[in-house]
């Protein structure tokens, strides 16, 4: 760039100032050779002339011929050729490239060589002058040569001062330039250094100002996009930005990570990016923002994603709308909670309920109870023994109404846990004993898999052998002739290091869809015996113990159960249950 400038400063001003010169000073020895030559061709003329004058006045031919050769020999500067008939009696040609014998005959005038001829009759002479324009063109430049030097020493010196006036102007501009591209690559440290008082000097004082207000600007900027980036990089709400023609124009990690996570429900048919271009193009439509709640399910991975997607415009500082900002959350576990604390609500003032007709309802079967016994016993050898099995059945039907308000009782107000540590493993063994003869009326093929070595949890001995027996019987009750249940015990992969993983896999008739948000629910059971509050109970007691439990089910697959159970860890565990 520095060059081109100096090219188009130097070309102008040298074509101003030298060719000017240099064109005069070649108009001026044109000129000069010009007048050489005219007064080369006046003296060959007046030399002619003097000579034809001379012969006339004279009669004497000797004399004439004196007179010829001395007034030719004072032409020195040319040369002399003098034919007598076809003979030539005089010659002076030094340094000339030519054929006497042909000047007289056949020369042809050539750029160089000029022929002058005059021919005197009563001598019977033919005299030529020839011109040499070289030489006369050397004898021009040997005169004006102290001339021709001042002129070139001009020039050279014009030259010498262009340059210098040219290079002085652009070094400065060079600087400038320079600091430009240190600017450009972000280098700030280097000031430029133009020492000069002039306006150029000032110039480049303002220049580093500039430069030293750009880079704390700069910097500034630089901070805020990276504070910018790594709220970006590191908030869990994903952001996508589209234009207003709903063409994704940017995402952060967050986006990434949630959609990476929806699509690997159903990677055939990804719902999300259908899901989402469709809200993006809507919001552009209704120039509004919008709010949904979008639920992605997959039945063969059994897994459940909430988002809660908002889509709204982007204006710029005019107020002009230049794009869509979509900003998408996963409100799964939020959305278990809520599951969870509106059971837990339900379950509450469904036990309080309860609670009071469990009561009301014990006190009357007891004394009804008590009553059939006795007359039982006392009609014993009055009635026949078909009438005695009715009071068996009655006896029976009281007890088995007696166990289902002690299950209510149970589920309504159960007992405050006694958190200890227990060895899970013991425990499930024990439960699985219990259990036997359930399995062995349904063959079943029970397998029991332990992957980690510290077994202990902290939690209600009692309860937790509770637990394992309802959640058992139901797989034994699930499962045909011949099933299978597999029983895990791992550490709590996708929870934190807290728990203990005691996983149930079963391979009966599973679960309806529609079903699953009803299985905590008291009373509800889609079996022809039961009551209901087998799962309703676990769920109560693995929440009192500070533990959690989750269900996967697929209708005629089978059915998953995993129980999250607090590991034993010392003052921790033992400072949550003082405050709790």
């Amino acid at each position: 760039m520095k060059l081109k400038l100096k090219r188009k400063i130097a070309v102008p001003i040298l074509v101003l100032m030298i060719m000017p010169t240099m064109i005069l000073s070649i108009l001026f020895f044109n000129n000069m050779q010009k007048n050489s030559y005219e007064n080369a061709n006046q003296n060959i003329e007046n030399s002619f002339n003097a000579i034809s004058v001379a012969i006339s006045q004279t009669n004497d031919e000797f004399y004439s011929r004196q007179i010829l050769f001395s007034s030719l020999s004072a032409l020195s500067n040319f040369g002399i050729v003098v034919y007598e008939g076809n003979e030539v009696v005089y010659e002076k040609i030094e340094g000339l490239n030519l054929d006497v014998d042909k000047i007289h005959s056949d020369y042809v005038e050539s750029r160089r060589y000029e022929i002058k001829r005059r021919t005197y009759e009563n001598l019977n002479i033919s005299v030529y002058i020839i011109i040499d324009k070289f030489q006369l063109f050397l004898k021009v430049l040997n005169v004006n040569k102290p001339y021709l030097i001042l002129i070139a020493v001009s020039i050279i010196i014009s030259l010498k001062t262009i340059l210098f006036m040219i290079e002085n102007f652009s070094k400065p501009i060079g600087i400038f330039l320079e600091g430009y591209n240190n600017i450009i690559s972000g280098n700030f440290q280097r000031d430029i250094n133009i020492k000069r008082e002039d306006e150029l000097g000032l110039l480049g004082q303002a220049f580093n100002e500039m430069k030293n207000q750009i880079s704390i600007r700069t910097n500034r900027f630089l901070q805020m996009k990276r504070f910018n980036e790594d709220i970006l990089r590191s908030i869990s709400t994903g952001i996508i930005t589209a234009d207003m023609h709903g063409k994704i124009k940017n995402y952060n990690d967050g986006a990434a990570q949630i959609i990476d996570r929806v699509m690997g429900l159903n990677e055939k048919n990804p719902q999300i990016i259908k899901k989402l271009m469709l809200q993006l193009n809507e919001t552009t439509k209704r120039v509004e923002t919008i709010n949904r709640v979008q639920h992605f399910y997959e039945s063969d991975k059994k897994e459940s994603i909430y988002l809660d997607i908002t889509t709204s415009l982007m204006k710029d500082v005019s107020g002009e709308y230049i794009g869509v900002l979509c900003s998408l959350s996963d409100i799964t576990s939020r959305k278990k909670i809520e599951e969870s604390v509106e059971r837990i609500n339900r379950l509450t003032s469904l036990g309080q309920l309860t609670a009071a007709l469990a009561h009301e309802i014990r006190n009357p079967l007891s004394g009804i109870k008590m009553s059939a016994q006795i007359l039982n016993k006392r009609l014993m050898e009055h009635v026949k023994p078909r009438e005695q099995n009715l009071f068996q059945a009655i006896i029976g039907e009281i007890e088995r109404l007696d166990i289902l308000i002690t299950d209510l009782l149970n589920f309504s107000k159960p007992r405050i846990p006694k958190l200890q540590i227990v060895n899970v493993v013991n425990i499930l063994e024990k439960s699985l004993l219990f259990s036997d003869t359930k399995a062995e009326e349904k063959e079943a093929e029970i397998s029991v898999t332990y992957n980690i070595e510290d077994r202990s949890v902290y939690f209600d001995k009692g309860q937790l052998s509770q637990i394992f027996l309802n959640i058992i019987s139901n797989a034994l009750n699930a499962i045909d002739v011949g099933g299978a249940l597999k029983i895990t015990v791992d550490s709590s992969k996708g929870k934190e290091d807290k728990f203990i993983l005691v996983l149930f896999e079963d391979n009966g008739c599973g679960i309806k869809r529609e079903n699953l948000d009803k299985i905590f629910d008291p009373f509800f059971t889609t079996g022809e015996s039961g009551t209901g509050l087998g799962l309703s109970v676990v769920h109560k007691l693995i929440v009192s113990n500070h533990g959690d439990i989750e269900v996967q089910s697929r209708e005629g697959i089978g059915t998953i159960i995993k129980t999250y159970l607090p590991k034993y860890r010392g003052n921790v565990n033992e400072n949550k249950n003082s405050c709790d």
